[in-house]
């Protein structure tokens, strides 16, 4: 999909700035409502700030200039009388700029256009707020759950072709019911701290940025909107992809082959691992190829119709590694780089003889001069490439047909080319084309949203657990992009059994992605019970993680991983817990042990309201601290509270089950969606004492009920397409 040209954008805004209602307030400062907010434009500076209809201040102005051009401050804004919501703005050096603000419900966007030819630097800034989360990697990087510190500190987009490649300017501010976005413009960066928000991009076009506000939902319902009004990818979920995995690089690298890979599968599945989907990611092609030598298999897949026979009939999926970048004609080509990937002993890289066809086609990226861009990785292939440009819907048509030469069931998106600030929009729209046609994707490059039903963080280690791995997944949900994945659990750490890893399966059990690799048979008995534990709690859970995220996929709001500070806003406690904790789904509360992992016992935090432990039933009353709580590696570190609603299965062939806690107050239905993706389930829930009746409100049936003696919940078969009604029993 093509995104929208910024010059129309801003037709279509200043068309709707004569519907915004205004009125002007002391000191020639200007006021526009967007439902139950407010913005102020204050006259010196373009200084502006929020508030509610009380005049309580949502977000303060900055405390010098709401906006600067190439650096210089606005010191001069006159506000058009005729035109509500027009502005010419002037900084003291003479440049000058066009602004318009245009109102919806909870929603302001103000575009800037300055005046100057060519590229012009703008900041629009408020002033400091307390708590925010997003920015995608740039955000996953920083080391804190909370991206505002006690210093000013500019975070910027970037594609490095590593660790940073899928890039948000979109900032949530839970305390404040505020958010922002900026799509526009190149060299985007968003600087947070005590004193600023400013969102910065440099474009010698108009630029528009867009606040959100209200409450959760709301913010999360408009941003949704924005970013399909600009032609960012909105892929539906596929639920094979919250079943169990297996991912060859961990397990062998370059050196996997189509037997190694069924006997890993097979002495899984053997062990009572249901894995349902398979990455051979890498090695599948000819010798002296790559992922984008469309088709051609090389002697370690000599028969990939029948392999992919084999997975089918063990009821798994396979997935291939696929990349964005052809090597360049001619060749054969040779890496000059000593540095070699894991175990890859390949010495050559053929011509791929596409990249003819793309650069006689203009399939492939140019400078601003229109010369072709060419990069090497330094981790695959590295030898030069050219790049897709997949903003190009005709390229995109070209790569998508020559994917299907493959064979395969989906794909494991793992570009590596560092291309800096201004490409970062290149990849999403050729991967998402994929999922759009019924590829499993899992997505990694990109921008905004996501082009797959998973988002793999980069490439993760048990290290990584206690930090970077979660903070990763906090900020890409709180970016819009709940279904996290950080490849297998205890990558090329599983030849010895630790600690580490059963905790590091537990924190990923409780996210949309889990896979596995390498084989744990030479650990003893009760350490692989000890390891298997959260594999089957995934599993039980698997349906209702794909519930949360069809309701993600509707509503834009991060069901599938909800990060406590956005679940709960208005409680500060809730902000930044002493152990990362986040809520899946409507009921679950999330808090796997992963600081301090060689010790059983943690903080732990339950916000308001009634909260069952999971494995216990035994009820806690929030808001409420639990110090040194008891959290062994065996325990599942889940709470049930909230809506008060699970779904559960047991196996594959029985029926789900609906396991509902005492928690509800009054009448308000759960609707959920069944893993064939269409189906739905809506449960009227009542409170209730003892033994509820259930009915069945399609069928008219009563339905039996088991009633749980250690929490009150109560459980009952859940059928696809069929209703049910929770009554108390008079």
């Amino acid at each position: 999909m093509v995104k929208i040209k910024y010059w129309s954008a801003l037709a279509a805004i200043v068309v709707s700035c004569f519907a915004a209602e205004s009125a002007a307030v002391e000191s020639g400062s200007t006021e526009l409502k967007f439902g139950a907010q407010r913005i102020t434009v204050e006259p010196t500076g373009f200084r502006f700030k929020f508030t509610d209809t009380s005049g309580t201040i949502l977000a303060p102005a900055h405390a010098q200039a709401g906006l600067r051009l190439d650096g210089q401050a606005v010191t001069a804004t006159e506000a058009h009388s005729d035109r509500p919501g027009h502005f010419t703005v002037m900084t003291a050096q003479d440049l000058k700029a066009n602004v318009s603000v245009a109102t919806s419900e909870g929603l302001v966007s103000i575009t800037v256009a300055p005046e100057k030819e060519g590229a012009c630097k703008i900041d629009l800034s408020l002033g400091g707020l307390p708590v925010a989360y997003g920015l995608g990697d740039a955000g996953g990087w920083s080391g804190q759950l909370n991206l505002v510190t006690d210093k000013n500190v500019r975070y910027s987009l970037v594609n490095n072709g590593s660790s940073k490649r899928w890039q948000s300017s979109f900032v949530i501010f839970p305390h404040n019911g505020l958010a922002g976005v900026v799509f526009g413009g190149k060299q985007s960066s968003v600087l947070l701290g005590p004193e600023a928000y400013t969102m910065t991009v440099t474009a010698d076009e108009p630029v528009t940025f867009h606040y959100m506000s209200g409450d959760m939902p709301t913010i999360y319902g408009n941003y949704k909107k924005l970013l399909v009004e600009n032609g960012f990818p909105w892929v539906k979920p596929k639920s094979r992809l919250f079943e169990l995995g297996w991912e060859s690089w961990a397990a062998l690298g370059y050196q996997t082959r189509d037997e190694t890979v069924l006997k890993s599968i097979s002495d899984f599945q053997k062990k009572g691992y249901p894995i349902r989907w398979a990455v051979t990611g890498s090695g599948f092609w000819e010798e002296g190829g790559t992922t984008t030598s469309f088709g051609k298999y090389g002697k370690k897949f000599s028969e990939p119709n029948a392999f992919k026979a084999k997975l089918h009939a063990q009821d798994v999926k396979w997935m291939i590694g696929l990349r964005t970048n052809f090597v360049l004609p001619g060749g054969p080509h040779i890496p000059k780089s000593a540095k070699r990937d894991f175990n890859l002993k390949g010495k050559f890289f053929n011509g791929n003889p596409l990249s003819t066809v793309g650069v006689d086609q203009s399939y492939f990226v140019t400078d601003p001069s229109g010369n072709l861009v060419v990069k090497t990785s330094r981790y695959f292939p590295i030898v030069p490439c050219y790049l897709l440009d997949g903003r190009n819907p005709q390229a995109v048509d070209w790569y998508t047909d020559h994917y299907r030469s493959w064979g395969v069931d989906g794909i494991k998106e793992d570009t590596m080319m560092d291309v800096g600030s201004d490409l970062l929009d290149i990849f999403n729209d050729p991967i998402a084309r994929l999922a759009d046609e019924g590829a499993l994707v899992m997505a990694r490059c990109g921008s905004f949203s996501s082009s797959g039903t998973l988002l793999r963080i980069n490439d993760t280690h048990v290290k990584d657990m206690s930090q970077r791995t979660p903070i990763n997944y906090w900020h890409y949900a709180a970016s819009g992009a709940p279904n996290v994945y950080s490849d297998t659990v205890g990558f090329r750490q599983m030849k010895n059994y630790t600690n580490k890893v059963v905790r590091h399966a537990w924190l990923m059990a409780v996210t949309a992605g889990l896979a596995v690799g390498e084989v744990p048979y030479g650990w003893n008995e009760k350490q692989q019970g000890l390891f298997k534990r959260p594999f089957d709690f995934h599993y039980q859970i698997g349906p209702y993680l794909y519930d949360a995220a069809m309701k993600s996929y509707h509503s834009g709001y991060p069901y599938t991983l909800t990060p406590l500070g956005i679940a709960y806003p208005n409680d500060a406690n809730a902000a930044e817990p002493t152990h990362y904790q986040w809520m899946a789904g409507e009921s679950l509360l999330c808090a796997p042990l992963v600081k301090n992992h060689e010790s059983s016992q943690m903080d732990l935090y339950l916000p308001e309201g009634p909260w069952f432990d999971y494995d216990t039933g035994k009820k806690y009353q929030g808001p409420k601290l639990l110090k040194n709580f008891a959290m062994p590696r065996d325990k599942t570190p889940c709470f049930v509270g909230g809506k008060g609603v699970l779904i559960t299965r047991e196996s594959d062939d029985a029926p789900l089950t609906a396991r509902i806690y005492p928690i509800i107050k009054e009448s308000s239905p759960f609707i959920f969606t069944h893993p064939d993706g269409s189906s739905q389930s809506v449960i009227t829930l009542n409170s209730w004492k003892g033994m509820p009746v259930v009915k069945n409100t399609t069928t008219g049936d009563v339905v039996p009920v088991i009633l749980d003696e250690k929490s009150g919940s109560v459980s009952f078969a859940l059928l696809p397409g069929n209703n049910y009604q929770l009554n108390e029993n008079n």
